[in-house]
């Protein structure tokens, strides 16, 4: 193949350009005699340099398509590769006159080409999700080279290691780990991480580590700020700053790297963390260990399956959606990745013990019978007690049967125990189990969730959307539904009894029952602020409870707050302000008179509010909660019980 004079058109993105590099490697392999030139724009000339798979380089400077025939028209190739997917690079090709032109059939360029690849789709017409890697590596073997290696590979040129060492001296010659921040994201904000979280994820690994975190970022004012937010919320960054004393968080947006110094630094990290962007590849290339954090994008696009990568996936409801900037409210699926998740991943990784490669914030169930779903980590210890169908889990009796006085007849509650292993301690679940209820139920509950859904099913959706916004809920274990034409015949939920928890109707915490003291009062007053956040933060949600006694809220040893009972939680269309009172005045109601006081209320629903004092608006809201449960205490009264708020 001496006479081959290839043009190989990479594409635009870093990213996609590093994934492009098994493909290229490929390619050198296989036309090793022949002439290769890259044609590419500088930002990925540089991260792909200095490179042994091409003996030219020719810098894309325009984007019109006829300038750019003309001058690779000059050099008279023999093959276009085009890995870049639009119709102007094929256009642009043909012009050229290039006998022989392969790429993907896209953009409607089919035409234009001589050698035609047609990417996976599936049945409704959209591109089926698979690695970039395995894209590119598809071209290489439609030219007859051997795919053999999916390794991603960059070099360093020795200058910019020198380079560096000027710029940031204190990275050389150092026994702690350095850990770097890629924060940032060209494809739009969605992408991005939390910065709060970011500082407390430096904080923890500076605690824990000694680490020395860098954060690196791009040189726009975007990601500068970022960069900023970071440092401004890390309690470890103004230490750094201090005369003398050695930094432990260092901004790349005071002091940036050219994209060799960039590359320079990451073969010396220990560690990046990052979210789903370019820098990301130059980790995996460079052979790091790499946390990535995944929201908008799927995973399966960049997929490498590097040995010392853990993905953390924020597989929400509403994700992978692809969008630039998240269309929500709330940024769901970057907000579902916990800096507790990210720390334990970092310190896999740090102590060489990596236990999975992807980590998922939603759960992930399997059907394993018919309608019947599962958490796959507690398959075999359901195996074991039989319970592997939907009629299986309505004929299990070998339980404790939680009977209740007011239980409707359709439902059951019972409590049970399994093991997940022989060493391992037993742990606590409960079944709820709804058995033909009635239609008039059904109905309500459509209603209520704009939906056919059954008993079970609103009450798992409920606990999964409360959990991605944040609201601790019980853990699903597993739940199914079996229907009978359009109606519910039967359907169950399996949830796992809270670790270390109590209803604060049984138990508060002690230092309410205690000796009245400045610190049990301090303690006291804390308490109530973070209960009223709680509860402020679960309406914010846009969900009403419409059963938020203190027998449904928990409360565990680590000062968490918990939701359970959820199978009449829904989002209301009208009326949400007589939902949220009613809400309310079932907290007011069920908080025992004896333990809280009206300054307590007041604090309560002042820190709620968000107000410093109350105001005509506030006023009214309160009357209507102080009616609302004085009509549930009349009630009480009927029936010879005394409401708690009056004991």
């Amino acid at each position: 193949m001496q006479d081959t004079n290839l043009l190989v058109w990479l594409p635009s993105p870093m990213g996609d350009a590093i994934l492009c590099t098994p493909a290229l490697r490929a390619i050198r392999e296989h036309f090793d005699s022949g002439k290769i030139t890259f044609f590419a724009n500088s930002v990925v000339r540089q991260v792909l340099s200095p490179c042994s798979y091409n003996d030219a380089w020719l810098e894309q400077k325009k984007n019109n398509p006829f300038a750019i025939s003309k001058e690779l028209k000059k050099h008279k190739f023999t093959h276009a590769i085009l890995f870049k997917n639009s119709f102007a690079s094929a256009l642009a090709a043909y012009l050229a006159q290039i006998p022989s032109r392969t790429g993907y059939v896209r953009e409607k360029r089919g035409f234009l080409l001589t050698g035609k690849l047609y990417p996976a789709k599936l049945p409704n017409g959209k591109y089926k999700a698979l690695s970039m890697v395995d894209y590119y590596l598809a071209i290489a073997s439609g030219l007859g080279a051997q795919i053999n290696d999916r390794n991603l590979e960059l070099s360093i040129d020795p200058s910019a290691k020198e380079s560096l060492r000027v710029k940031l001296p204190e990275l050389f010659n150092t026994d702690v780990p350095i850990v770097i921040f890629v924060p940032g994201g060209a494809f739009g904000p969605s992408k991005c991480w939390p910065s709060n979280r970011f500082a407390q994820t430096a904080d923890r690994l500076i605690a824990e580590y000694n680490a020395t975190v860098v954060i690196s970022v791009a040189t726009n004012p975007a990601e500068q700020k970022i960069a900023q937010n970071i440092c401004r919320s890390s309690k470890y960054f103004a230490q750094s700053q201090q005369q003398d004393s050695k930094r432990k968080i260092i901004s790349l947006a005071e002091n940036p790297l050219s994209l060799g110094g960039l590359k320079a630094l990451y073969a010396m990290a220990d560690m990046v963390i990052a979210n789903d962007t370019g820098p990301r590849h130059i980790a995996v290339a460079l052979g790091r260990k790499v946390v990535t954090l995944f929201g908008p994008n799927n995973p399966a696009w960049t997929d490498t399956n590097y040995e010392n990568e853990i993905q953390i996936i924020g597989n929400v409801h509403c994700a992978p959606c692809h969008n630039p900037i998240c269309p929500k409210n709330k940024h769901f699926c970057m907000e579902s990745i916990t800096v507790e998740v990210v720390c334990n991943a970092a310190k896999q990784l740090l102590e060489n013990k990596r236990k999975q490669a992807k980590i998922y914030t939603r759960q992930e169930f399997a059907e394993i019978s018919e309608f019947f779903f599962i958490d796959p980590a507690y398959k075999s210890a359901f195996d074991t007690l039989g319970l592997d169908s939907i009629n299986a889990v309505f004929s299990f009796d070998t339980a404790k049967n939680l009977k209740k006085k007011n239980l409707a007849r359709f439902r059951s509650r019972l409590q049970f125990e399994i093991k997940l292993s022989d060493t391992s301690e037993p742990l606590t679940l409960f079944l709820k189990r709804y058995d033909n209820p009635p239609i008039r139920i059904q109905l309500k509950n459509w209603l209520a969730t704009h939906g056919r859904k059954s008993c079970a099913s609103v009450e798992f959706e409920a606990s999964q959307r409360l959990t991605e916004a944040g609201i601790n809920t019980p853990k699903t274990i597993a739940y199914g539904t079996q229907t009978a034409a359009i109606f519910e015949k039967r359907s169950f939920v399996i949830t796992e009894k809270i670790p270390d928890a109590e209803a604060l109707e049984r138990k508060l915490p002690d230092f309410f029952n205690g000796p009245v003291t400045v610190k049990n009062l301090k303690l006291r007053r804390s308490f109530i602020s973070q209960l009223a956040d709680f509860i402020k933060k679960f309406h914010e949600t846009n969900y009403r409870h419409r059963d938020l006694y203190l027998s449904h809220i928990f409360y565990n040893d680590n000062g968490s707050f918990y939701l359970i009972d959820l199978a009449r939680v829904f989002k209301p269309f009208v009326f949400k302000l007589r939902y949220q009172i009613k809400d309310i005045a079932q907290m007011y109601y069920s908080s025992p008179g004896k333990v809280f006081s009206r300054t307590d209320r007041m604090r309560f629903y002042l820190h709620y509010a968000s107000r410093q004092k109350l105001t005509t608006e506030d006023k009214i809201f309160i009357k209507k909660v102080l009616n609302k449960a004085k009509q549930m205490a009349i009630h009480d009264a009927r029936h010879s019980r005394t409401a708690p708020f009056k004991s």
